[in-house]
């Protein structure tokens, strides 16, 4: 019986240190580092045989086929002549819309040129011919006060005295024309075709106040004067 128990006591001591055996190599295999002796090259990396493709540039969109264009070609022309003559167009022949004469003579004298002495000066023509537009307007107290600013111009022209008493006549003043008419003969010596419209303002006054007798004798001098 003891030596049943001895063989079996050996038999687990060998299966104990089989199995410590079994764990002490299982360990050092996966704990221990592989070895490399000095000097021995390094393991060099696996490089793939593959040959990896550059990268291509990205293609710009083709432009299409355009046909050529031909050629500009600018055309000079040479400046026109200057003008220097005096041609005009006939718009510039068409007669212009002048404002008619108007004459230094007053109304009832012959017409015919005046002498040196009988030219008006600026401002004494310009209110004669106002004078003469608002009596034919019929704004007989406007040719009168256009007169009268004249005579304190000329005092002594009987061209202005002859024109208020033509006014005055028109305005029904008889008497005053007549006395008007009278002061410009006193003025007008040399000049017969005036005195001979002064005394026809004198006869048409007389007769406006009955005085026919008086109206014939200034006629008859009226018509010696012209």
């Amino acid at each position: 019986m003891s030596h049943v128990r001895k063989n079996v006591k050996i038999q687990g001591l060998l299966a104990a240190l089989l199995s410590s055996l079994l764990l002490a190599g299982c360990v050092t295999t996966q704990g221990t580092p592989p070895v490399i002796e000095a000097g021995s090259p390094l393991p060099r990396a696996k490089t793939s045989t593959r040959s990896t493709p550059a990268p291509t540039p990205p293609q710009q969109p083709a432009l299409p086929n355009r046909p050529a264009q031909p050629p500009v070609t600018v055309e000079t022309f040479p400046a026109p002549p200057a003008d220097t003559g005096f041609s005009r167009s006939p718009a510039e022949f068409e007669p212009q819309n002048n404002p008619p004469s108007i004459s230094t003579t007053p109304s009832g004298i012959p017409s015919g040129g005046l002498s040196a002495d009988e030219k008006l000066e600026g401002p004494v023509l310009a209110l004669l011919s106002s004078a003469r537009e608002q009596q034919g307007s019929g704004n007989l107290s406007g040719a009168a006060a256009s007169l009268e600013r004249a005579q304190r111009i000329a005092p002594r022209e009987p061209q202005v005295l002859y024109r208020l008493a033509e006014v005055r006549l028109e305005q029904g003043d008889a008497e005053q024309a007549e006395q008007i008419a009278q002061r410009a003969l006193s003025y007008a010596g040399d000049r017969p075709p005036l005195q001979a419209a002064l005394w026809d303002v004198i006869a048409r006054s007389r007769e406006q106040r009955g005085d026919l007798t008086g109206a014939a004798a200034a006629r008859a001098k009226a018509r010696v004067n012209l």
